[in-house]
C-alpha cells in the first residue's frame, strides 16, 4: 500500500463528467540547489505520481469503496 492523500481538482464548474478527485503520491522534491537537482534527476528521484479515484457504492448497506488506478497529470 502507498501512503498519499486525496486532492479535488476543477470542483467549480458544471457537473463532472470525469473524476475530479485524484489520489496523491508525494515523490521527492526538486531541491532547490542546482547540483543537487541535476542529481536527484541523474539518480531517478521518485517523483509524485497521482491517479484518478473512481467509486462504487452499495444499494444495500451504503458502503463505499474507491479505486485508483487510472494515472493522471498532478498540477
Amino acid at each position: 500500500m502507498q501512503e498519499g492523500f486525496a486532492s479535488a481538482i476543477g470542483l467549480i464548474g458544471p457537473t463532472p463528467l470525469k473524476p475530479r478527485l485524484t489520489f496523491v503520491v508525494p515523490g521527492e522534491a526538486t531541491s532547490m540547489n542546482p547540483v543537487r537537482a541535476i542529481q536527484q534527476g541523474l539518480h531517478e528521484a521518485p517523483q509524485t505520481e497521482a491517479y484518478l479515484l473512481h467509486g462504487r457504492r452499495c444499494t444495500a448497506c451504503g458502503a463505499v469503496e474507491l479505486v485508483a488506478t487510472e494515472q493522471t497529470v498532478w498540477p
